[in-house]
């Protein structure tokens, strides 16, 4: 199998459609870690403009779940796919970027697990992630 340099990963991120359409960005890549950055957008809003909007949860778990995928990439040098993905929603995002940073906690023969916290530009946490990948 062939392994992916880190060098290369945010050329892999920026070729996908669905990371394009969101807008994803790959700021750092290290060894079993990344930070991606997802800009602010008024179509990824959901809500009632007099209940007050909010970055739709699913843009959020998107973030997550290319954050923990490439953090394992990035451990293990090839492509996973996810198996499980769990989010726990800690406030809503009414504006300005996020940035989720994945860390591979746990990379073997089967199963990877990575971490990945997203915070807003203010630096505070809006969600945690765990991602399980087949290795």
């Amino acid at each position: 199998m062939d392994t992916l340099p880190l060098k290369t990963l945010p050329d892999v991120l920026r070729r996908s459609p669905y990371h394009r359409l969101l807008g994803l960005e790959m700021v750092r890549a290290a060894p079993g870690e990344v930070v991606v950055r997802m800009p602010f957008r008024e179509d990824l809003l959901a809500g009632e403009e007099e209940g007050g909007r909010y970055v739709h949860g699913g843009a959020i778990a998107s973030l997550i779940d290319t954050a923990g995928d490439f953090a394992v990439i990035a451990a293990v040098g090839y492509d996973v796919p996810t198996i499980d993905l769990r989010i726990d929603y800690l406030r809503p995002v009414t504006r300005g970027a996020l940035t989720a940073t994945g860390r591979a906690v746990k990379a073997g023969r089967s199963l990877a697990v990575a971490d990945v916290e997203v915070i807003d530009e203010d630096g505070k946490p809006v969600a945690l992630g765990r991602g399980v990948f087949k290795t």
